[in-house]
């Protein structure tokens, strides 16, 4: 592991241009954070006046100092957003709307749940939550009667409970989306035909990140277990995973091979799932860390995590402060980055993998489990002390399990004989899963 660059060096023409990619980074972030906080602007701008003042005395280095006025910047490109992209819609009066449903709705028991984008003379979105039945699908054109209520959480639409549902017409979105959204529908759908209920369930969990079907037990044992992140679609998932899949087929082919097989994977991961905005951004996430792991140095692992930060931040700089999963999967990334060496060197990881490379296993999944913790505790106040073992028993099968579960689905438009088979595979694998989920969060939490 490479050693951290002197990043305060007197001389300008040692501060090398990856330092400079990393601290303009920094800075943007540190901006948009002051901003979420809602500071006074003139604060900021005089904070990054002191800080620049403090580092060129202290280090003579004038472009680091120079850079410092990037919080600034960051702090308007936040406002400017949050302006831009205002929501114009009349809270708490009745009011008739107009929209498209923009994603894909998400059924819990028996509400469905999707986001509408609104039509002039309104803008932005509204979450809307309506009965199972009739239901709506993405591209449909709505009009809808009832009350805007606002969100209590930051970052995130505004809701209409229940409103006086009329449908206009479909078909008004993006084809290729609607497209990949009918292929993921299909594909559930096999899965249900081979699978028994709880083990379809959790199967199309891992694959798509549905978790519709939980029943509330299993979804406190996922919590409890420290597991939630097997069936969420964030950097997280996609960064354990990748890890967890490019050892197992190391065991196959070259490293080479096995990093590009992985990547491929990940782009089918993405067209699967419907391609949807944080789907992309997990994909990013965990490709990220699979390429800056080529790297045997460590402001190479450093500036790849805080630019592709930067540039999500770029498209929506509401994410650093109000999205959860944004945040989770960036600490988790963090934590493998910073951690994870050290932990493979305690492990003995590099010298002996173990069965399935569970000493790798275990390293990145403690690392990441640490890289979490502050986030955990600050958004949830709760932490599974247990985590790291029961994500070690279930990761080194979830690899597995989603290839079975990808063949079954492919299979079941081909030979229902051929799907069933392979089905029975993945549902041994499901039902360990299961065991273990339920053991460490019903029993052992």
């Amino acid at each position: 592991m490479g050693k951290l660059p002197n990043l305060g060096s007197n001389s300008n023409s040692k501060f090398h241009l990856y330092n400079a990619a990393f601290w303009a980074a920094v800075f943007f972030m540190s901006g948009i954070v002051a901003a979420s906080l809602k500071l006074n602007g003139y604060i900021i701008l005089f904070t990054a006046a002191f800080i620049a003042a403090t580092l060129y005395l202290t280090n003579k280095n004038r472009i680091l100092a120079l850079l410092v006025f990037i919080i600034p910047f960051g702090a308007f490109y936040y406002n400017f957003y949050a302006v831009s992209h205002k929501q114009v819609v009349p809270l708490g009066e009745n009011v008739i709307l107009e929209g498209m449903v923009s994603n894909e709705p998400q059924e819990r028991s028996s509400v469905q749940i999707f986001l509408v984008s609104l039509m002039r003379p309104y803008s932005g979105s509204v979450e809307v939550y309506l009965p199972a039945y009739p239901r709506f699908q993405y591209g449909d054109l709505l009009k809808l009667t009832g009350k805007v209520e606002e969100n209590v959480y930051a970052g995130r639409p505004d809701g209409m409970y229940l409103p006086k549902t009329e449908f206009i017409g479909g078909s008004h979105g993006n084809a290729f989306q609607a497209f990949l959204f009918k292929i993921k529908d299909s594909l559930t759908a096999n899965i249900d035909k081979v699978l028994p209920a709880e083990k379809s369930a959790l199967m199309k969990g891992i694959i798509f990140g549905e978790r519709a079907e939980f029943t509330k037990q299993f979804t406190d044992a996922l919590k409890k277990s420290g597991t939630t992140h097997i069936v969420a679609l964030s950097g997280y998932n996609v960064a354990i995973i990748g890890i967890v899949l490019s050892d197992v087929l190391a065991f196959i082919c070259s490293r080479r091979k096995a990093f590009w097989i992985t990547i491929l994977f990940t782009v089918l991961f993405v067209l699967m799932t419907g391609a949807e905005a944080s789907v992309v951004r997990a994909a990013i996430m965990g490709t990220v860390l699979l390429v800056a792991e080529r790297s045997s140095r460590l402001y190479s692992f450093r500036n790849a995590i805080t630019l592709t930060a930067a540039l999500m931040l770029v498209f929506n700089p509401t994410l650093l402060m109000f999205n959860a999963s944004f945040e989770l999967s960036f600490a988790a990334l963090l934590g493998i980055v910073i951690l994870g060496p050290v932990f493979r060197k305690w492990l003995s990881a590099d010298k002996a993998g173990g069965f399935l490379g569970w000493r790798e296993n275990l390293a990145e999944t403690t690392a990441a489990q640490i890289g979490t913790l502050p986030v955990s505790l600050t958004l949830f106040g709760f932490v599974a002390p247990l985590a790291p073992l029961s994500n070690l028993l279930v990761l080194e099968f979830i690899p597995a399990t989603m290839f079975l579960g990808f063949i079954t689905a492919l299979l079941g438009y081909f030979s229902s004989g051929l799907s069933l088979a392979v089905g029975w595979i993945a549902n041994m694998l499901l039902g360990y899963e299961i065991f273990i989920i339920n053991l460490f969060g019903a029993h052992l939490s």
